[in-house]
Protein backbone atom coordinates (compact mmCIF):
# COMPACT_ATOMS: atom_id res chain seq x y z
CA UNK A 1 0.00 0.00 0.00
CA UNK A 2 0.94 3.75 -0.73
CA UNK A 3 -0.53 5.27 2.04
CA UNK A 4 -0.52 5.12 5.67
CA UNK A 5 -1.29 7.31 8.89
CA UNK A 6 1.09 8.66 11.38
CA UNK A 7 1.88 10.89 14.46
CA UNK A 8 5.34 11.78 15.51
CA UNK A 9 7.63 14.45 17.46
CA UNK A 10 8.69 16.92 14.55
CA UNK A 11 11.53 18.17 16.97
CA UNK A 12 13.19 14.53 17.47
CA UNK A 13 16.21 13.94 15.40
CA UNK A 14 16.67 17.35 14.20
CA UNK A 15 20.72 17.61 14.28
CA UNK A 16 21.71 14.90 11.63
CA UNK A 17 23.56 14.57 8.42
CA UNK A 18 20.77 14.18 6.35
CA UNK A 19 19.34 17.45 7.57
CA UNK A 20 22.24 19.37 7.06
CA UNK A 21 22.64 18.44 3.56
CA UNK A 22 19.08 18.62 2.77
CA UNK A 23 19.35 22.33 4.22
CA UNK A 24 22.35 23.20 2.07
CA UNK A 25 20.39 22.22 -1.14
CA UNK A 26 18.19 24.40 -0.29
CA UNK A 27 20.16 27.01 0.02
CA UNK A 28 22.10 26.39 -3.04
CA UNK A 29 18.87 26.39 -5.15
CA UNK A 30 18.54 30.05 -5.69
CA UNK A 31 22.44 30.15 -6.27
CA UNK A 32 21.77 27.76 -8.93
CA UNK A 33 18.77 30.07 -10.00
CA UNK A 34 20.81 33.55 -10.09
CA UNK A 35 23.96 31.98 -12.20
CA UNK A 36 21.30 30.85 -14.45
CA UNK A 37 19.75 33.32 -15.43
CA UNK A 38 23.26 35.68 -15.41
CA UNK A 39 24.32 33.11 -18.10
CA UNK A 40 26.79 31.29 -16.25
CA UNK A 41 26.25 28.39 -17.17
CA UNK A 42 28.92 26.44 -16.45
CA UNK A 43 28.82 27.05 -12.83
CA UNK A 44 24.97 26.66 -12.42
CA UNK A 45 25.60 23.21 -13.66
CA UNK A 46 28.67 22.17 -11.18
CA UNK A 47 26.21 24.13 -8.47
CA UNK A 48 23.01 22.29 -9.78
CA UNK A 49 25.23 18.70 -9.68
CA UNK A 50 26.73 19.15 -6.35
CA UNK A 51 22.70 20.03 -5.29
CA UNK A 52 21.76 16.94 -6.65
CA UNK A 53 24.72 14.69 -4.65
CA UNK A 54 23.03 15.96 -1.53
CA UNK A 55 19.71 14.41 -2.12
CA UNK A 56 21.21 10.95 -3.15
CA UNK A 57 23.83 10.94 -0.21
CA UNK A 58 20.82 12.46 2.51
CA UNK A 59 18.45 9.67 1.16
CA UNK A 60 21.33 7.32 1.60
CA UNK A 61 22.73 7.90 4.70
CA UNK A 62 18.99 7.83 6.60
CA UNK A 63 18.37 4.49 4.69
CA UNK A 64 21.72 2.78 6.03
CA UNK A 65 21.69 4.58 9.33
CA UNK A 66 18.30 4.14 10.87
CA UNK A 67 19.57 7.41 13.87
CA UNK A 68 19.81 9.79 11.13
CA UNK A 69 16.34 9.63 10.12
CA UNK A 70 14.22 12.21 11.62
CA UNK A 71 10.72 13.90 10.44
CA UNK A 72 12.12 16.43 10.04
CA UNK A 73 14.38 15.32 7.66
CA UNK A 74 11.34 13.97 5.97
CA UNK A 75 9.90 17.33 5.59
CA UNK A 76 12.92 19.67 4.26
CA UNK A 77 14.30 16.88 1.77
CA UNK A 78 11.07 17.11 -0.74
CA UNK A 79 10.79 21.05 0.00
CA UNK A 80 14.89 21.03 -0.91
CA UNK A 81 13.99 18.69 -3.91
CA UNK A 82 11.34 21.05 -4.99
CA UNK A 83 12.86 24.07 -4.69
CA UNK A 84 15.74 23.24 -6.53
CA UNK A 85 13.68 21.72 -9.47
CA UNK A 86 11.61 25.01 -9.03
CA UNK A 87 13.90 27.95 -9.40
CA UNK A 88 16.32 25.91 -11.72
CA UNK A 89 13.24 25.15 -14.29
CA UNK A 90 11.96 28.18 -14.28
CA UNK A 91 15.43 30.46 -14.40
CA UNK A 92 16.25 27.41 -17.72
CA UNK A 93 12.93 28.35 -19.41
CA UNK A 94 13.68 32.25 -17.91
CA UNK A 95 17.07 32.13 -19.88
CA UNK A 96 15.05 30.16 -23.68
CA UNK A 97 17.21 26.78 -22.74
CA UNK A 98 13.76 25.28 -21.93
CA UNK A 99 10.48 24.73 -23.53
CA UNK A 100 7.63 25.94 -22.23
CA UNK A 101 5.21 23.37 -22.44
CA UNK A 102 8.23 21.47 -20.60
CA UNK A 103 8.20 23.52 -17.53
CA UNK A 104 3.97 23.75 -18.16
CA UNK A 105 4.25 20.20 -16.93
CA UNK A 106 6.94 19.94 -14.55
CA UNK A 107 6.07 22.82 -12.39
CA UNK A 108 2.03 22.22 -12.70
CA UNK A 109 2.82 18.75 -11.99
CA UNK A 110 4.41 19.97 -8.75
CA UNK A 111 1.66 21.90 -7.95
CA UNK A 112 -1.31 19.61 -8.57
CA UNK A 113 0.26 16.65 -6.22
CA UNK A 114 0.75 19.93 -3.57
CA UNK A 115 -2.91 20.41 -3.78
CA UNK A 116 -4.24 16.73 -3.33
CA UNK A 117 -1.82 16.72 -0.50
CA UNK A 118 -4.13 19.39 1.22
CA UNK A 119 -7.28 17.85 0.01
CA UNK A 120 -6.36 14.32 1.72
CA UNK A 121 -5.47 16.24 4.65
CA UNK A 122 -8.41 18.16 4.85
CA UNK A 123 -10.34 15.11 4.94
CA UNK A 124 -8.36 13.77 7.42
CA UNK A 125 -8.79 16.72 9.80
CA UNK A 126 -10.70 15.97 13.69
CA UNK A 127 -11.32 19.65 13.54
CA UNK A 128 -10.84 22.04 11.02
CA UNK A 129 -8.47 24.91 11.08
CA UNK A 130 -5.62 26.34 9.39
CA UNK A 131 -3.39 25.51 11.87
CA UNK A 132 -4.28 21.70 11.82
CA UNK A 133 -4.24 21.64 7.77
CA UNK A 134 -0.82 22.80 8.12
CA UNK A 135 0.64 21.12 10.99
CA UNK A 136 2.39 18.41 8.98
CA UNK A 137 3.61 16.76 12.34
CA UNK A 138 0.37 15.09 13.45
CA UNK A 139 -2.08 13.16 11.80
CA UNK A 140 -0.12 13.42 8.17
CA UNK A 141 -1.27 11.12 5.00
CA UNK A 142 1.86 10.47 3.37
CA UNK A 143 1.32 8.91 0.39
CA UNK A 144 4.51 7.11 -1.05
CA UNK A 145 6.31 7.64 -4.30
CA UNK A 146 5.71 4.96 -6.55
CA UNK A 147 8.29 3.46 -9.57
CA UNK A 148 6.67 6.47 -11.56
CA UNK A 149 7.55 9.10 -9.45
CA UNK A 150 11.53 8.27 -9.31
CA UNK A 151 11.96 7.14 -12.60
CA UNK A 152 10.34 11.14 -13.25
CA UNK A 153 12.28 12.48 -11.00
CA UNK A 154 15.78 11.36 -12.52
CA UNK A 155 13.95 11.76 -16.36
CA UNK A 156 13.60 15.50 -14.97
CA UNK A 157 17.02 15.93 -13.60
CA UNK A 158 18.53 14.75 -16.98
CA UNK A 159 16.52 17.17 -18.68
CA UNK A 160 17.88 20.31 -16.54
CA UNK A 161 20.87 18.66 -16.94
CA UNK A 162 20.46 18.71 -20.64
CA UNK A 163 18.97 21.97 -20.76
CA UNK A 164 21.81 23.78 -18.72
CA UNK A 165 24.44 21.90 -20.75
CA UNK A 166 23.24 22.92 -24.33
CA UNK A 167 24.67 25.98 -24.68
CA UNK A 168 28.03 24.57 -23.45
CA UNK A 169 28.12 21.25 -25.33
CA UNK A 170 26.36 23.36 -28.53
CA UNK A 171 23.10 20.95 -27.64
CA UNK A 172 20.24 23.66 -28.71
CA UNK A 173 19.40 21.93 -31.88
CA UNK A 174 20.10 18.57 -30.97
CA UNK A 175 17.69 15.75 -32.06
CA UNK A 176 18.61 13.49 -28.90
CA UNK A 177 18.30 15.85 -26.27
CA UNK A 178 14.36 17.38 -28.31
CA UNK A 179 13.69 13.40 -28.20
CA UNK A 180 14.43 12.98 -24.51
CA UNK A 181 12.48 16.04 -23.13
CA UNK A 182 9.39 14.83 -25.04
CA UNK A 183 10.19 11.61 -23.08
CA UNK A 184 10.40 13.41 -19.71
CA UNK A 185 7.19 15.53 -20.42
CA UNK A 186 5.04 11.89 -21.19
CA UNK A 187 6.50 10.82 -18.31
CA UNK A 188 6.00 13.64 -16.35
CA UNK A 189 1.84 13.07 -17.20
CA UNK A 190 1.66 9.71 -16.17
CA UNK A 191 3.46 10.02 -13.14
CA UNK A 192 0.29 12.86 -12.12
CA UNK A 193 -2.33 10.47 -13.48
CA UNK A 194 -1.19 7.54 -10.94
CA UNK A 195 -1.22 10.13 -7.81
CA UNK A 196 -4.15 11.49 -9.11
CA UNK A 197 -5.64 8.19 -8.91
CA UNK A 198 -3.85 7.17 -5.82
CA UNK A 199 -5.37 10.67 -3.91
CA UNK A 200 -8.68 9.47 -4.98
CA UNK A 201 -8.28 5.87 -3.27
CA UNK A 202 -6.44 7.41 -0.08
CA UNK A 203 -9.46 9.64 0.09
CA UNK A 204 -11.93 7.35 -0.23
CA UNK A 205 -10.46 5.15 2.54
CA UNK A 206 -10.83 7.82 4.64
CA UNK A 207 -14.42 8.73 5.10
CA UNK A 208 -16.93 10.47 2.77
CA UNK A 209 -17.07 13.82 4.20
CA UNK A 210 -13.77 15.50 6.77
CA UNK A 211 -14.47 14.45 10.17
CA UNK A 212 -15.38 17.58 12.08
CA UNK A 213 -18.31 17.81 9.21
CA UNK A 214 -19.30 14.97 9.90
CA UNK A 215 -19.34 16.10 14.08
CA UNK A 216 -20.74 19.34 13.45
CA UNK A 217 -23.99 17.64 11.23
CA UNK A 218 -24.37 15.45 14.50
CA UNK A 219 -24.15 18.54 17.10
CA UNK A 220 -26.89 20.10 14.93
Amino acid sequence: KQWYQRRVDITAGIYTIPNALSFSRILLSPIVAYSVINGQHSTALVLFSVAGLTDFLDGQIARRFPSQRSLLGSIIDPIGDKMLMGLTTASVWYSGLMPSWLVFIILGRDIILLCGGLAVKYKSLDKFSIKELFNIADGTIEVKPGWHGKVNMCLQLGAVIGCLGAPIWSLQDSTYLQAYLAITGVMGVYSLVQYILTYKKVMGKIHSEPKWMEESKKDS
